[in-house]
């Protein structure tokens, strides 16, 4: 018999759809530790089964790991079948139709085991160097016309200050900065370089250093799962700004974030 038979036996007895189990919850049921590669490699607990005697036992038991959390040492069990049907369909459809309400707080209280774990939230991002803003032009190549995320940093008494700026039209941003800092009429419907000098510590006639995380530069990991960010779409913008905002804080810098 397979050690991990008792891990079988005991997801077959449970009732409920979600099982958010701690690794040392696992080792009590099977008696033993698990293996070093079962807190280290997250391919470990994944639903191939076939020869992996130990993913046979909760898929023969009708569930699946749905997610692995190792820096909390959490598994999160789900079940996939209840009769030899899939859960949620004929038996589930019984029981609704016996009392509704009563089934429906039932359910909801089992997913918010779900819902309730913890998560991980990270940002990769690339910057590009603009350089110094009155020498670098707004018809600069490198200045993308569409979403991003610009850096504008100076220095005041020696310390380095910074602005984040999250915007939907980088170029416009730019240039109404230029415009302000030469002290010309703003012909843009941006009001980013008028609320930089005024609601900053920025000195708009001091050397004015700018990056910028242009569309493509930027990735949103949740546990572990990544994708670019969409720097058009204005949430997506303004969430990658006020992580790097977080950012500038955290490494000790006067940091100020705008959302544009």
């Amino acid at each position: 018999m397979s050690k991990y038979e008792p891990l079988r036996e005991h997801l077959a007895r449970r009732d409920d759809v979600v099982w958010a189990a701690k690794l040392n919850e696992v080792e009590e049921i099977i008696g033993s530790t698990l293996p070093k590669s079962a807190r280290e490699h997250r391919t470990w607990w994944a639903n191939s089964g076939g020869s992996l005697v130990h993913q046979n036992a909760w898929l023969d038991a009708g569930w699946r790991v749905e997610r692995t959390d190792l820096m909390r040492d959490v598994i999160v069990f789900r079940r996939l079948r209840i009769g030899g049907t899939v859960a949620g369909t004929a038996s589930r459809v019984e029981r609704t139709a016996r009392s509704p309400q009563k089934v429906a707080e039932k359910r909801l209280a089992k997913e918010m085991l779900s819902l309730r774990q913890p998560a991980t939230v990270t940002l990769r991002s690339e910057w590009t160097t603009l350089g110094d803003v009155q020498r670098t032009p707004c018809s600069n190549a490198a200045i993308p016309q569409e979403g991003g995320v610009l850096r504008f940093a100076s220095l005041n008494d020696d310390e380095v200050v910074t602005v984040i700026v999250a915007t939907l039209a980088v170029q416009k941003a730019y240039r109404s900065l230029r415009m302000e800092m030469k002290g010309l009429e703003n012909d843009t419907d941006s009001p980013v370089g008028r609320d930089l000098c005024q609601k900053t510590g920025i000195d708009p006639k001091a050397p004015i250093e700018c990056d910028v995380v242009k569309s493509g530069n930027a990735w949103l990991l949740t546990d572990g799962r990544g994708r670019k960010a969409n720097l058009d779409d204005q949430s997506e913008c303004y969430l990658v700004a006020q992580l790097l905002y977080l950012q500038e804080v955290q490494s000790g810098r006067k940091a100020t974030l705008l959302l544009r």
